[in-house]
This record gives C-alpha cells, sequence and structure tokens, in this order.
C-alpha cells in the first residue's frame, strides 16, 4: 500500500469523503448526490471502484469528469478496507469522512459535523444513524447515548471496557462511517485499515485512532443513513468460502487491548479482552 503520509500539506477546512465502490451501480447516484447536495460545500470526493465487474467504475468516471471535486481511482478487487487506505493516501483534505457506496447522508451533516468540532475542538466527531431497508424505510436508529455527549480520554476508556463487557450493545466505535476524523492523526500515525481484516475492521481502526485522541463528540442528530441489505445471500456465500472471516473479532480485540495498554489502564486488560472474546464467539 502507498505510504499515507505522503508528506503533503492539508487544506484547512476541506472534508476528504472517501467512498470504496464494488458493483454499487444500483445506490451510487443517489450517493453522489447526497454528497453534492451538502450545505458545506469546501469537500472532495474521492472514489475507489474496487474492482467493480457491473457500470460501477464507468459512473464514476463520468461522475469525475463532470465535476473537479471527484477523483475516481481504479483498483483491482481487494476490499473495502484497502480502498478506504487507498482513499486516505490521495486525500487532501484535512479531515476525513468515510462514506459506504450504498447509503446517503443528510443535506446538513458535513456542516453539522464541522461546526461541532469547531465548537468542541475534539479529535473526533461521530454522529447518529439510521438502518434503512432496502425500500428506504428506517427501522432502527443508532440511539447510542439520549442526548448530545462529550467523551473525556476517562470517558473513552470507559465506553472501551463496556463494549468488552457487552459488544453487541456499545456500538460507537463499531463503524468508520458517519464520522470526522482528522487527517493529521491518521496520517501522522501512519493509521490504516487491516485489509486481512474482513469482519470488525472498522472496530480495530477506530480503537488505532482513539489511541491518539483526547476527546470525543457524540452528536445526537441523525446524519447517516445506513443501508441493512434484506437479502443476505451474497454475503452468506462469501462467508462460506473462507469462514475465518467470521473471526476478524479476535484481532480487532488485540487493537482494543493494545489502546488500553497504551493509555494506562489499570483495569484487568487480559481479562476483559478474554471476556469480549467468549461473547463474540457466542455472538458468531
Amino acid at each position: 500500500m502507498e505510504n499515507i503520509t505522503s508528506g503533503q500539506e492539508f487544506i484547512p477546512g476541506l472534508i476528504s469523503i472517501i467512498v470504496p465502490v464494488y458493483n454499487a451501480e444500483k445506490y451510487l447516484n443517489s450517493c453522489v448526490e447526497c454528497v453534492f447536495n451538502q450545505s458545506y460545500k469546501n469537500i472532495e470526493l474521492i472514489l475507489i471502484d474496487d474492482g467493480s465487474t457491473d457500470n460501477s467504475g464507468d459512473l464514476c468516471d463520468n461522475y469525475a469528469l463532470n465535476d473537479h471535486r471527484i477523483q475516481t481511482i481504479h483498483i483491482k478487487n481487494s476490499g473495502p478496507s484497502n480502498a478506504r487506505n487507498i482513499g486516505i493516501a490521495k486525500s487532501k483534505g484535512s479531515f476525513i469522512f468515510f462514506l459506504d457506496a450504498d447509503d446517503f447522508i443528510e443535506d446538513n451533516a458535513l456542516a453539522l459535523l464541522m461546526s461541532t468540532h469547531e465548537k468542541h475542538h475534539v479529535d473526533l466527531v461521530i454522529g447518529d444513524f439510521n438502518k434503512i431497508n432496502d425500500e428506504n424505510v428506517v427501522f432502527a436508529q443508532g440511539n447510542v447515548f439520549p442526548e448530545d455527549k462529550l467523551l473525556t480520554k476517562q470517558g473513552i476508556l470507559d465506553y472501551a471496557r463496556c463494549y468488552l463487557k457487552k459488544p453487541n450493545r456499545f456500538a460507537l466505535f463499531a463503524y468508520s462511517w458517519g464520522r470526522l476524523f482528522k487527517t493529521s492523526i491518521i496520517k501522522k500515525n501512519n493509521l490504516c485499515f487491516d485489509v486481512n481484516l474482513h469482519t470488525f475492521e472498522d472496530v480495530a481502526f477506530n480503537f488505532d485512532y482513539l489511541t491518539y485522541t483526547n476527546e470525543v463528540f457524540f452528536l445526537k442528530e441523525v446524519v447517516y443513513n445506513h443501508l441493512v441489505h434484506n437479502n443476505y445471500a451474497s454475503a452468506t456465500m462469501n462467508i462460506a468460502d473462507n469462514p475465518r472471516k467470521l473471526f476478524g473479532y479476535q484481532k480487532a480485540l488485540d487493537h482494543i487491548g493494545n489502546f488500553l495498554a497504551h493509555c494506562n489502564s489499570s483495569a484487568n486488560i487480559e481479562k476483559e479482552v478474554g471476556h469480549a472474546n467468549v461473547c463474540l464467539t457466542i455472538i458468531q
């Protein structure tokens, strides 16, 4: 993978939106439209065509031809982690926002995240989200916290321990989308997604990032809409080809343990990580 530090300066106020694209022609137009409907206009959109076999790659090229803020990169199929890493390497913004090609964001999403960052000067801003089905009907909301919440370093540590106790109940750091990351933290510490993980890669990345943060702000207002497909057949077949893909949580838990150790947590890290391992094994 290209060195993500790349020696470049970050453009102040620019948000780099990174979208891995794989066979997403059905959703791509609404995804791109939601980006350019944003009330916050200082953006660049990086579309990573991850070896699509449908018309997605051509659509990405057409978008890039029609708007100078769009960059399309074509790669061999290697999964969303590698695609995001390439997007990070190519990004020029001082902030990074990850968006999945079949999801969409509210028109004021980036403005809300940016204004929250400017008000609280935190290292990570996380917006609430909706889960929607294939008919774009909301069937669940994130409901991480009942109201806006500022987490200090101790609060982040406490939440990490809650996740280890009940990993299916505390989802704040389970996703990489719908949040505003500082590019300087990612690039100066050479953070990247683990390309060997096919599940729980977001958890591993988030806790690597949290190692270098002091405060996180959760914004109760919904900024992101995450599509949960009704048909899981393709995903099931994918896992059936290599059942070990299910066990990404084992390595992700190592990243959480490293985070706790780096923060000099006095908790019994090995015992808490072991408990989470048992819980996630049962869930899987």
